[in-house]
């Protein structure tokens, strides 16, 4: 009995070996051929390059031929008929998000010699009109983008000589005072009942907002950019119960800058 038992134990370390040894030879065998692959994948050839561009929030400021021209650094550095070894993905991700309007660049590569480049636009939620300056568009990410002789997009409008503080470097993302005026864009912005009864804001120079309806001849005293969920229930109020029942034409200014009332004139 007791030799039957060693003979066991004998045979489950032997198989343990073995299994041990089998795992052992797997994983070498895996590795090289991951390595192979991966090689085989490194000695293929771009035959062809697809551009995708999303423009599914109506913004057509880039094309394929500006992402190509970009790509290629107007043809000084070809792409197609290079291994894909001699390809840095990452470089050209990085030289297509220098365009002005590209917010993001992915590119990958595929068994067939394809170079995929996927684009998202940067998307502008806003248009600073400037009387002495150059004008400009404010990015979802509160950065500034210039405009585009290609496209114009329709979103809010905002003048006024406070304006162009708007548009100076991180002025929205990293000025207390400046995500303040964000957060009353980004209000607008993010609700198509807004954005359809908002047309303009004006900037005074004493950073006051004045807005202007897209219906109506008056404008909305807004104040500084303060307590402003509180204010656009204010609006909203006066333009489903008060404006109702006077009229359109009944007022000149509507004054929600005041605590826990609607002054109009």
């Amino acid at each position: 009995m007791a030799e039957e038992t060693k003979t066991k134990s004998k045979w489950k370390i032997g198989a343990s070996f073995w299994n041990k040894l089998t795992f052992g030879l797997m994983g070498v065998f895996m590795f090289f051929l991951i390595g192979f692959v991966e090689n085989q994948h490194a000695e293929r050839t771009v035959k062809s390059t697809v551009v995708r561009i999303n423009y599914e929030a109506d913004n057509y400021f880039v094309d394929e031929t500006d992402i190509l021209r970009t790509l290629t650094m107007n043809d000084a550095d070809q792409i197609v008929g290079k291994k894909y070894r001699d390809i840095e993905l990452k470089n050209l991700e990085l030289r297509l998000e220098s365009i002005k309007f590209v917010e993001d660049a992915q590119i990958s590569t595929d068994h067939k010699g394809t170079l995929m480049v996927e684009i998202i636009q940067s998307k502008p939620i806003a248009r600073i009109v400037n009387q002495n300056g150059p004008h400009a568009y404010i990015g979802s990410n509160a950065t500034a983008l210039s405009t585009s002789d290609k496209f114009t997009s329709r979103v809010l409008i905002i003048d006024g000589p406070f304006s162009p503080k708007l548009i100076k470097e991180n002025y929205l993302l990293t000025d207390s005072v400046g995500s303040k005026y964000f957060e009353v864009i980004q209000f607008i912005d993010k609700s198509e009942y807004w954005k359809k009864m908002i047309a303009q804001l004006t900037l005074q120079a004493n950073g006051n907002i004045l807005m202007q309806p897209q219906i109506g001849d008056y404008e909305i005293q807004f104040g500084k950019p303060e307590d402003i969920e509180n204010k656009f229930k204010k609006i909203d109020m006066f333009f489903r119960d008060i404006l109702p029942s006077k009229g359109w034409d009944a007022y000149k200014t509507v004054n929600v800058s005041f605590n826990n009332q609607i002054v109009c004139e």
